[in-house]
């Protein structure tokens, strides 16, 4: 099994919408910033993006909601690389509230890809260690 990524987060005023609880959006920002903690803490973080001119891009995002998040709850984002084919990988974040109730799964298909010239590439050897698929 691939390494499990974890990333604590105490819901605040500025993720909840007008019903109280984190809009539909606010998760997509939330799985974001545990991805970019994760790929940091695995050396491949914006310095290293901006150096090699090579980074992840999504492709397709798949969210399922299945418990509400409200204010001041203490939530944990798991991010998890399920696996990487050719140019294409997958990973799989969820998102835990503290009595272990998933609150929402996602999945993103991904790519690594080249900014010079603006297409998606092979995984490089450091971009796999960031996703925890290598040492």
């Amino acid at each position: 099994m691939n390494t499990i990524f974890e990333y604590p987060l105490l819901i605040r005023e500025f993720h909840l919408d007008t019903f109280g609880h984190v809009n539909n959006a606010v998760y997509l920002q939330i799985f974001e910033e545990a991805r970019w903690q994760f790929i940091t803490e695995h050396g491949y973080g914006l310095k290293e993006i901006r150096e090699a001119l090579k980074g992840p891009v999504i492709l397709e995002i798949n969210l399922h909601f299945k418990h509400e998040m409200k204010l001041r709850d203490q939530v944990t984002i798991h991010s998890q690389m399920e696996k990487y084919e050719g140019k294409v990988g997958l990973i799989k974040q969820w998102i835990t509230n503290q009595k272990g109730d998933i609150c929402c799964e996602a999945t993103f298909k991904m790519a690594f890809f080249d900014l010079k010239t603006r297409k998606i590439i092979l995984p490089t050897p450091e971009w796999l260690k960031a996703v925890g698929l290598a040492t």
